[in-house]
């Protein structure tokens, strides 16, 4: 008798199931600092960011991979399964650099994890001077999201100018540029940023209003919220195909009514869903009332074990932020369970002399 043809894809899920849940397991409490295209451009400054990053007791380092459709890394660096074509950073000077696989290597003295932070739908800086003229922005105009007035959005406005989430084409081109990262570098995990709308006004690429009528939904607001979460979703799987013991974890919106209804994401469900390892809350509020009223609500979801807080770590442009300030943040957490912190970001806690005062 033939085995059942079924066997060898079941046996495939539960192998993927046993990993990806172990993938989120934290022995140790998070302590997490982000590191900006700015800090890791040279070996010099990698080595200074390492040091520091040890000295001072971090485990992870969100290392800036992906910035504005460019790159921190060599595309296609030894395996070329997936189409990767995008460039350097213009912040890296020398073009034979690979600051992402020097990191890593690097990294291995000091046992903290390289996590490739990305950012997803935002692909332009204001300044397009810092961009070539093959850049997927110039040669894939279409993929650009739209306000309702039907204009698309121009490169000078919030962080520059996104890619809209609900055209197929431009989903299938990140999650190639993703895949092609965790295919060629030994990754402790990959966070997704900016895997949002610019806010609720966009959305409405003519390419995505198009697949929202082929899809008979009647509400654009769930559209958008189910174009991001099955995005993350496919994401995920994808990823953890590459390498099952990936973590693989998102930044959002902490205050999770707005990340819902003004940037369509719904990470309280990825979570629920386990279509992410952990979400890193982006707690970013100065005033010590808001930020109370934004732990208390992130504590109401009970999951704590798969959030980490990020705090600011960089003073408002006028006015001072002292560290004080952050300590009592650190504290008011504790309070609610929360074990895991970040802090955004290392220029700004080395830059205001924060490090050796904060308290995690």
């Amino acid at each position: 008798m033939s085995k059942p043809r079924f066997l060898p894809y079941l046996f495939g899920l539960l192998i993927l199931i046993l990993f990806s849940g172990f993938s989120s397991k934290q022995k140790t409490p998070v302590r997490a600092m982000y590191a900006t295209v700015w800090s890791i451009s040279s070996a010099e400054a990698i080595d200074n960011l390492l040091e520091t990053a040890h000295k001072y007791k971090f485990n992870q380092i969100f290392f800036q991979t992906r910035y504005r459709g460019d790159a921190l890394y060599i595309a296609n660096r030894k395996d070329s399964t997936y189409t990767n074509t995008e460039h350097l950073c213009y912040t890296v000077k020398d073009s034979t650099f690979d600051p992402l696989a020097y990191a890593l290597e690097k990294a291995k003295a000091y046992n903290i994890e390289i996590h490739a932070w990305v950012t997803v739908f935002v692909v332009t800086p204001h300044d397009l001077w810092k961009i070539k003229a093959d850049h997927i922005y110039y040669t894939h105009p279409e993929w650009l999201t739209y306000n309702r007035q039907g204009d698309s959005m121009a490169n000078n406005t919030h962080e520059g100018a996104f890619f809209d989430a609900g055209v197929p084409a431009a989903r299938e081109y990140f999650l190639n540029v993703v895949s092609d990262i965790a295919s060629n570098y030994d990754i402790a995990g990959i966070q997704f940023d900016y895997i949002r709308y610019p806010d609720s006004t966009y959305g409405y690429n003519p390419i995505a209003m198009q697949e929202f009528k082929n899809s008979g939904s009647k509400d654009i607001k769930q559209w958008k919220q189910n174009q991001l979460s099955s995005f993350v979703d496919t994401m995920y799987l994808q990823l953890k195909r590459i390498k099952p013991k990936l973590q693989i974890s998102a930044a959002v919106i902490a205050k999770r009514d707005k990340a819902l209804n003004k940037y369509s994401q719904d990470w309280v469900k990825w979570v629920e869903n386990k279509s992410i390892d952990k979400v890193y809350l982006m707690a970013y509020n100065t005033s010590m009332k808001t930020f109370s009223k934004l732990i208390e609500q992130a504590a109401s979801v009970k999951l704590q074990k798969h959030m980490v807080v990020v705090l600011r770590a960089w003073p408002p442009a006028s006015g001072s932020y002292p560290v004080a300030k952050i300590n009592e943040k650190i504290k008011f957490t504790r309070k609610y369970h929360f074990k895991n912190m970040g802090f955004y970001s290392y220029a700004g806690m080395r830059d205001n002399n924060y490090l050796p005062y904060i308290r995690f």
